[in-house]
C-alpha cells in the first residue's frame, strides 16, 4: 500500500475516532439535560398543585446546603425558564448528535471504499 494512501486511511481513521468520542460526549449531555428537564417537569406541577393561598403555603428554594423561602411565583417562572433552557439545549445538543453520526458514517464510508479499491487493485 502506498505511504500517501496509508496517510490518508490513518487521518480517516483519527477523525472516526474523535467524532465517536464527540458523540459519546454529546450523548452523556444530552441524557443529563433530559433527566434535569423531567425533574424540572415534576416539580412545577407539584407545585402548581399547591394552594394560591401564601399563608397556606410556603415554598422554598435550595440555595447550596440551605433553603430559602421565596414565593411561589418567583420558583414557578424559575422552573418555567429553567425548563425553556433545557429544551433548547436538548435541541442544540441533538442537532450535534446529527451531524457527529453523518462525520462517522462518512469516515466510515471512506475508509471502506479506500480499502475496496485496494483490494481491487491487487
Amino acid at each position: 500500500m502506498a505511504e500517501d494512501i496509508r496517510q490518508v486511511l490513518m487521518q480517516l481513521q483519527a477523525q472516526q475516532v474523535e467524532a465517536s468520542r464527540q458523540l459519546s460526549a454529546i450523548r452523556a449531555q444530552l441524557n443529563a439535560r433530559e433527566r434535569e428537564k423531567k425533574l424540572t417537569t415534576l416539580t412545577l406541577r407539584e407545585i402548581e398543585q399547591l394552594p394560591r393561598d401564601p399563608s397556606q403555603t410556603q415554598v422554598y428554594r435550595g440555595v447550596g446546603r440551605m433553603f430559602v423561602q421565596e414565593s411561589r411565583n418567583n420558583i414557578e417562572n424559575t422552573l418555567r425558564a429553567k425548563m425553556k433552557e433545557s429544551t433548547e439545549e436538548v435541541s442544540v445538543l441533538e442537532k450535534r448528535a446529527k451531524y457527529l453520526e453523518g462525520e462517522i458514517t462518512t469516515a466510515q464510508n471512506s475508509l471502506r471504499d479506500i480499502l475496496q479499491e485496494q483490494a481491487a487493485r491487487r
